[in-house]
C-alpha cells in the first residue's frame, strides 16, 4: 500500500472539502533547519505555499548532524531529499560565528518573506541553537517585512498561533523526502510517524487554537506554528483574521496581506 493511499484511507474519515485553486503570490520562503532530515518534518507550510502559491522555497541547511563520519552521507542524502522536494538546497559553515554572518548574506540576498526556524525551547540543543542564529539576524533586517514563524518538533511550543492542515498529497511528499534520509529513519522511522505526530497537533490544535471546548477541525492532519511579524528588525502586532488555516485558504494571499 502506498503512502498516499494509506493516508487518504485515515482522512476519509474527516470531512476535508477538495481544495480550491490558489492565486499565485511571488514569495521566497527560507526554512533553517537544525539537521538534514528537518526539512521534511518542519516543511508542511512551505510546501503548501510552494504547490498552491509558486512560492519558491529555500532550505538552509544548518547543519549536517554531529556526526563527523556521517557528514558527507548525510548532505547526499539531503540532497535527493531537497531534489524530491524541489527546493533549493543552502549550506551553513561548520563554525557558529561564520555562520551566522552567512545566514544574515543568505536573507539579503534572497529577501525572503517567510522565515521558519525551530522555537527557542524545542528541546534538542541545536534546534534551539538555530532559533538563536535567526533571532540575532533578525535584529540586523532593517528596511525588511519578514513573517517569522517558529517551528515545533521535539519540545511544543508554549503558544502556538496558527494550526495549518496538512493535505495528504503533501504528506504524502514530506513522507517519502524523509525516505532519503536512509540513515535517519534506519535508527527512528520518523516517515512512519509523521502522520500520527500531524494527527496529534490537530488534537492539541482545537483547543490551544480555538479555545477550550472548541470543536475539533475537520481535517486529519496539521502542523502548529507560532507566526510573528517583524518590519525593520521589529517584532510587531500581528492580527490574523483566521488561526485555523484549512486546505480551502489561500495561505499565500493571506501571508502577502499581513505582511505589506
Amino acid at each position: 500500500m502506498s503512502f498516499n493511499t494509506y493516508l487518504n484511507q485515515i482522512a476519509s474519515s474527516f470531512s476535508t472539502g477538495e481544495a480550491v485553486e490558489k492565486v499565485p503570490v511571488p514569495m521566497t520562503v527560507m526554512i533553517l533547519s537544525p539537521h538534514p532530515d528537518d526539512e521534511s518534518i518542519i516543511g508542511s507550510l512551505p510546501f503548501r505555499l510552494m504547490h498552491e502559491n509558486g512560492a519558491h522555497v529555500i532550505n538552509v541547511a544548518v547543519t549536517l548532524g554531529s556526526d563527523k563520519k556521517r557528514k558527507k552521507e548525510r548532505l547526499q542524502e539531503l540532497t535527493e531529499a531537497c531534489a524530491l522536494l524541489d527546493v533549493e538546497l543552502v549550506t551553513l559553515h561548520e563554525d557558529w560565528k561564520r555562520k551566522a554572518v552567512e545566514l544574515k548574506s543568505l536573507i539579503q540576498k534572497y529577501q525572503p518573506q517567510v522565515i521558519l526556524a525551530p522555537h527557542l525551547k524545542d528541546h534538542h540543543p541545536t534546534h534551539i541553537k538555530t532559533g538563536q542564529l535567526l533571532t540575532k539576524a533578525l535584529k540586523t533586517l532593517v528596511k525588511m517585512n519578514v513573517l517569522v514563524v517558529w517551528t515545533e518538533f521535539w519540545g511544543h511550543n508554549p503558544t502556538p498561533n496558527v494550526l495549518v492542515e496538512v493535505p495528504t498529497d503533501i504528506v504524502d511528499l514530506q513522507m517519502r523526502a524523509l525516505e532519503c534520509h536512509r540513515g535517519e529513519i534506519a535508527r527512528n522511522p520518523y516517515h512512519l510517524r509523521l502522520p500520527a505526530w500531524m494527527m496529534d497537533n490537530v488534537r492539541r490544535g482545537a483547543e490551544i487554537i480555538d479555545g477550550k471546548g472548541a470543536a475539533s477541525p475537520d481535517f486529519a492532519f496539521g502542523v502548529l506554528y507560532k507566526w510573528e511579524f517583524y518590519k525593520n528588525g521589529k517584532k510587531k502586532k500581528l492580527d490574523l483574521p483566521v488561526n485555523t488555516l484549512n486546505r480551502l485558504c489561500d495561505i499565500g494571499s493571506l501571508i502577502e496581506s499581513v505582511i505589506i
